[in-house]
C-alpha cells in the first residue's frame, strides 16, 4: 500500500512539474489587421510541420 502511495504522489509531483511552464506563459496577443480590398488580412505567425509522402 506505501508503494502505491509513492508512485501516486510521484507521478503528481511530475505531472506538476510537467505542466508549470504551460501555466506561466503568457497569453498570446492578437494579431494586427490590415484593411485590403474587401476584407481584412489578418496578420499572424504558423507553425506548419510537415511530413514525407510515402514513395
Amino acid at each position: 500500500m506505501k508503494d502505491i502511495v509513492l508512485s501516486i504522489a510521484a507521478s503528481l509531483l511530475v505531472l506538476g512539474i510537467t505542466l508549470t511552464p504551460f501555466a506561466l506563459a503568457q497569453p498570446v496577443q492578437a494579431a494586427p489587421l490590415i484593411e485590403g480590398k474587401g476584407h481584412p488580412i489578418l496578420l499572424q505567425r504558423m507553425t506548419v510541420t510537415a511530413t514525407a509522402l510515402p514513395a
